[in-house]
């Protein structure tokens, strides 16, 4: 009786853990081609092996961004770093609190599960049912680590964009910002490298005729 309620629950972790596993699959397989959907019929953009987070892409989110500073007067390196810090404030203000922690996890499972096997074992009359108990436990166990692990994986890295969008949207943005900020100093580094250089061929080429002109009086 009581190896068959192990395997019941033995079970019901094997279809759990392959429920979430394919959840996940079909949830990332949908987001993807909806991208893909997008980037090609709205921009004339394609893929590359299948992954349409292409250069081209990059650039072109970068490209969209800089245009938006500008026609609203934001691409400056002060404005960017206000932006920035602003954004980054209020995302330490609006932190939400972990869902599911791992010590808590442990500190309350581990008492439940030693006063489960040793009920178990007290029924237990051979080696061969002892043997089997063990290696039932052993492998429960080990699906219960993986299910919480990964869990605690998929809230991690995708809680944002399923429950609270706006924080990971501002994340994104935060760094997309940054980007453009370092955008900004390069095009300035390289403003201020070519004008010293294009003032000089301005004074050169202004100052040449007069040198002719005087050159041929003194003649």
């Amino acid at each position: 009786m009581l190896l068959t309620q192990e395997l019941v629950w033995f079970k019901s972790g094997v279809i759990a853990f392959i429920g979430s596993a394919l959840f996940f699959a079909f949830s990332t397989w949908g987001l993807n081609e909806k991208a893909k959907w997008i980037l090609k019929h709205q921009y004339g953009m394609g893929t590359i092996k299948g992954i349409w987070r292409t250069p081209e892409y990059e650039n072109l989110q970068a490209d969209l961004l800089k245009d938006y500073l500008n026609e609203h007067h934001l691409y400056t390196d002060e404005k960017l770093k206000l932006l920035i810090e602003g954004y980054e404030n209020e995302t330490r203000k609006n932190k939400y609190p972990v869902l599911l922690n791992s010590g808590i996890v442990i500190s309350l499972s581990v008492p439940l599960w030693i006063q489960y096997v040793t009920f178990i074992f007290r029924s237990v009359t051979t080696l061969e049912e002892a043997t089997r108990v063990l290696i039932n436990g052993i492998i429960f166990v080990l699906i219960v680590i993986a299910l919480i692990g990964f869990t605690k994986w998929f809230f991690g890295e995708f809680h944002e964009a399923f429950l609270f969008g706006e924080k990971a949207h501002r994340k994104t943005l935060i760094e997309k910002l940054q980007d453009a900020r370092l955008r900004y100093r390069k095009e300035k580094a390289a403003d201020n490298e070519i004008a010293p250089i294009a003032n000089l061929r301005r004074i050169r080429g202004s100052s040449s005729p007069r040198i002719l002109r005087t050159s041929r009086k003194k003649r």
